[in-house]
């Protein structure tokens, strides 16, 4: 069966308080980011859990290459704890807008282009700071179109 194509990325309260803490907590001279994982039901991708950079994260002020060893940890758990898959990246963009860039765009191409990881669609949340907080917006890159869809967030309370 084919997915319907992405219109809303919903990121649940557990993986929007990894971001949030993320946020807070990281150099906001360099990027940083992680891997979603979730699933993907008719139009909504729901995200479940969030990955941080990690240990071996490349990080600089317009690049962010997550640490894959500590990616990979992430999924395995996600998956044996509810069956959630790999369904997109989030990074920030510490000096411009919460877009993604050209190089962000590739790195979704290439992705969808491996019949290995068998993606239907690559999802990406990109924050960049606004006004002294850091705002958010959700794309999807189905074919060879990068677009903006619908980001809800479920309330977060704060670090547990």
């Amino acid at each position: 069966m084919t997915q319907q194509p992405v219109a809303v990325v919903h990121l649940t309260a557990p993986a929007a308080r990894v971001i949030t803490t993320e946020l807070r907590t990281a150099d906001h001279t360099t990027e940083t980011g992680g891997i979603l994982l979730g699933h993907h039901t008719r139009d909504t991708v729901t995200v479940h859990h969030a990955g941080t950079p990690g240990p071996a994260a490349v990080r600089t002020p317009t690049y962010f290459l997550r640490d894959l060893a500590h990616a990979q940890a992430l999924a395995d758990a996600a998956f044996a704890a509810d069956s959630s898959v790999w369904v997109g990246e989030w990074h920030t963009h510490p000096t411009g807008r919460p877009v993604p860039s050209a190089r962000d765009t590739a790195t979704y191409r290439d992705l969808l282009d491996d019949p290995e990881l068998g993606f239907h669609s690559v999802i990406a949340v990109v924050f960049a700071p606004r006004q002294g907080r850091w705002t958010g917006a959700a794309w999807t890159c189905h074919g060879r179109r990068v677009a903006p869809v619908e980001l809800t967030i479920s309330p977060v309370d704060g670090p547990r």
